[in-house]
C-alpha cells in the first residue's frame, strides 16, 4: 500500500509541473526556462515507470513464470518498445 502512496505522490508532483509549464506558456516565459521544467517532468514519469516496471516484474512477471505464462512474459515487455 505505500507503493501505492508513494506512486501516487510522484504524480500529483508531476501534475504541479505540468501546471506550472502550463502556466509558464501562458506568460511567456523564456522558452529555455519552459524546456527545463518539461525535461524535469519526462525524467519524474521515467522515474514512476521504472517504478511501475519494477512493481510488475516484482508481482505479475513471477506470478506469470510459476504458471508457465512465458509468452504473455514477453508479449507484454516487448510491448512497451512499440510506442509509436
Amino acid at each position: 500500500m505505500e507503493d501505492k502512496k508513494q506512486k501516487l505522490h510522484r504524480i500529483r508532483i508531476i501534475r504541479g509541473h505540468i501546471e506550472a509549464i502550463e502556466r509558464m506558456i501562458e506568460q511567456d516565459a523564456y522558452c529555455i526556462d519552459v524546456v527545463h521544467q518539461s525535461l524535469a517532468v519526462q525524467k519524474a514519469l521515467k522515474k514512476l515507470d521504472m517504478a511501475i516496471m519494477a512493481g510488475h516484474i516484482q508481482n505479475c512477471v513471477i506470478d506469470q513464470a510459476r504458471s508457465g505464462d512465458f509468452k504473455k512474459i514477453t508479449e507484454e515487455l516487448m510491448a512497451i518498445y512499440q510506442y509509436k
